[in-house]
């Protein structure tokens, strides 16, 4: 099964991703950050070159254990997993069929490897 490894920056909380404005949900100014410093860490690393992840596939994510104390482990994974989509890497999030989060060594803050039979 091929892999694809991709760092990004550690993620924001799910909870603090989006704002209710006037009646309507936005994007939080924390999360767009975030997604802009991703994107271009994923830039960088050339990851917007390699083909689309057009079906199923596995995720395994690790986080910096350096930030363990501030968070809860399972707020950090739809930031990941909605930005890989929207960066291209993967053609839709709901493929993943199986998903491992855990903390550990991620220098970035992120480090996520994607197994995939589409290569």
């Amino acid at each position: 099964m091929p892999e694809i490894s991709v760092d990004l920056p550690f993620p924001p909380s799910v909870n603090a991703a989006w704002r209710s404005v006037k009646g309507r949900v936005l994007l939080s100014k924390k999360y767009r950050q975030w997604l802009d410093e991703a994107e271009g860490r994923f830039l960088e690393q050339g990851a917007h070159k390699l083909p689309r992840v057009s079906g199923a596939f596995e995720a395994s994510i690790v986080l910096d254990a350096g930030k363990r104390r501030t968070s809860d482990v399972d707020n950090r994974i739809k930031p990941v997993l909605d930005a890989l989509q929207r960066f291209g890497l993967v053609a839709n999030d709901r493929h993943c069929d199986r998903l491992t989060i855990a903390w550990g060594d991620a220098p970035a803050g992120c480090s996520i490897t994607i197994l995939t039979e589409d290569r």
